[in-house]
């Protein structure tokens, strides 16, 4: 049977939904595989959790009896155990972390000096979904539109933070960390005082902060797997009701649809789907995505399509967007999961 070692946990703030998805995969997956359970600590350790460990409990975490994990350059993974250096062998890696440490590439080039492969977008891709300027310069030179959007980093001037503002068409505006994969450090700025307040909060998780156009409109989230050598397929859009104000917060609620309204397939019309499916084919494309991504778009009132962000790898909860725009398309998260390892493993 293929051996997977699923990687769950890491550094971020993320570290908590990471630990959800993983938990979800292992159900999905169950009898698929024999996976290998790889937890990520939120100070950087990898350790080796027995089969039936409750990931999420994050009790694995502070038990000393679970021997180190380490990568070896050219040779793959290895359990450390006693003073004894043992091979691990695995055929494949499936990295369910989110946020940086593990969505930004960083976790993909350690794999890639060990010699492993493993699913989902490479350390280019990843790097650049995870940077918001970044992502949004490769989407507009792609023909998407993309928010106005200018970057600050960490010390700079009042007068630097003021032009942000008026580049970006002046307020609202949306303040966010510039490396971040979901909402936690996110802000909407309404005037000068709730600005000062929204960079503070993102500069706390990241040195360089992105402040963006305030699009209004509808959000939509394509669920997209595969590459543009082998082509690519998307499930079902989705489309995002916030309700009470704010924005989509779904991995923050200790309900997770509690100031939400998730409605898939999307109620709009199919012309307009059929332009945000072009819009998030290309953005993937152009971003060099592999294996799955979450490409998340703006429809404004008057019926543009904007770009908003990439997930290089999405939620994988039980109730994330990514598996439920595929279910609705008839695809079960298992299946899509085997499938993309499945590929993977016959390159």
């Amino acid at each position: 049977m293929t051996r997977v070692a699923l990687l769950f946990g890491g550094i971020s703030t993320e570290h908590d939904i990471s630990c959800k998805s993983a938990s979800n995969v292992i159900q999905a997956l169950d009898g698929r595989f024999d996976l290998v359970l790889i937890g990520i600590t939120r100070e950087g350790r990898w350790v080796l959790c027995p089969a039936g460990t409750d990931v999420e409990s994050g009790a694995w975490e502070s038990d000393g009896s679970l021997s180190p994990v380490a990568l070896l350059p050219g040779a793959g993974l290895a359990e450390v155990a006693g003073g004894d250096v043992r091979p691990l062998s695995v055929d494949i890696v499936l990295p369910v972390l989110h946020g940086q440490g593990g969505e930004d590439g960083t976790v993909q080039g350690a794999l890639e000096v060990a010699g492993l492969p493993y699913v989902g977008c490479g350390v280019m891709a990843s790097a650049v979904c995870m940077d918001k300027d970044a992502a949004h310069r490769l989407a507009a030179a792609a023909g998407v539109r993309s928010p106005r959007c200018e970057v600050l980093w960490r010390g700079c001037s009042a007068e630097a933070r003021t032009a942000a503002v008026e580049a970006c068409g002046g307020y609202p505006v949306f303040v966010k960390p510039a490396r971040g994969g979901s909402s936690i450090g996110v802000s909407r700025a309404e005037d000068a005082a709730s600005y000062e307040a929204a960079i503070e909060a993102a500069f706390a998780l990241d040195e360089k902060v992105a402040v963006e156009e305030a699009i209004t409109g509808v959000e939509v989230g394509c669920a997209i797997t595969g590459d543009v050598v082998r082509g690519t397929s998307m499930g079902e859009i989705d489309e995002i009701v916030v309700s009470g104000g704010g924005f989509f917060r779904i991995h923050l609620e200790k309900d997770p649809g509690a100031n939400t309204q998730l409605r898939c397939p999307s109620e709009l019309p199919a012309d307009l789907l059929a332009r945000v499916r072009e819009a998030g084919t290309a953005v993937y494309e152009a971003l060099g995505c592999d294996g799955l991504a979450r490409v998340d778009l703006f429809v404004t009132p008057e019926g543009e399509v904007v770009f908003n962000e990439v997930n290089s790898m999405p939620g994988l909860t039980y109730y994330s967007r990514f598996p439920q725009m595929m279910r609705v398309a008839g695809h079960e998260l298992g299946d899509v999961l085997s499938g993309l390892i499945e590929d993977r493993l016959s390159r």
